[in-house]
């Protein structure tokens, strides 16, 4: 389902969590994802032995990526987070995007 507005762990917004910006695309959330998650999933923190392994990791930090990625992977819950952060987005001028009408468009 979809996230509530702020991350479990952090206090942040869901595009802090995965590191990217509010008008990053379908492929840079999908990318980023993927990225965090190759080094925060629970399976590869625990079965690493290494001494640096678990620092800023763990099972946490995991499902604030996975919740956060679920919410801005979705276009409609993306458009509903978005809103209720007051963020618009749109056509480039604003957030607002021009209705042309024919008959108003037209120089008499």
């Amino acid at each position: 389902m979809v996230a509530a507005a702020r991350p479990a762990g952090g206090g942040g917004s869901l595009y802090e969590a995965l590191r990217v910006g509010r008008a990053a695309t379908q492929v840079e959330i999908r990318t980023a994802y993927r990225a965090m998650a190759k080094r925060l999933h629970p399976d590869v923190v625990v079965s690493c032995s290494c001494a640096g392994a678990g620092s800023g990791g763990g099972p946490e930090a995991f499902l604030e990526i996975r919740r956060a990625y679920e919410t801005l992977s979705d276009p409609a819950a993306r458009a509903r987070y978005d809103s209720s952060l007051g963020v618009f987005r749109g056509a480039g001028n604003g957030g607002m995007m021009r209705v042309r009408r024919w008959e108003t468009d037209q120089c008499w």
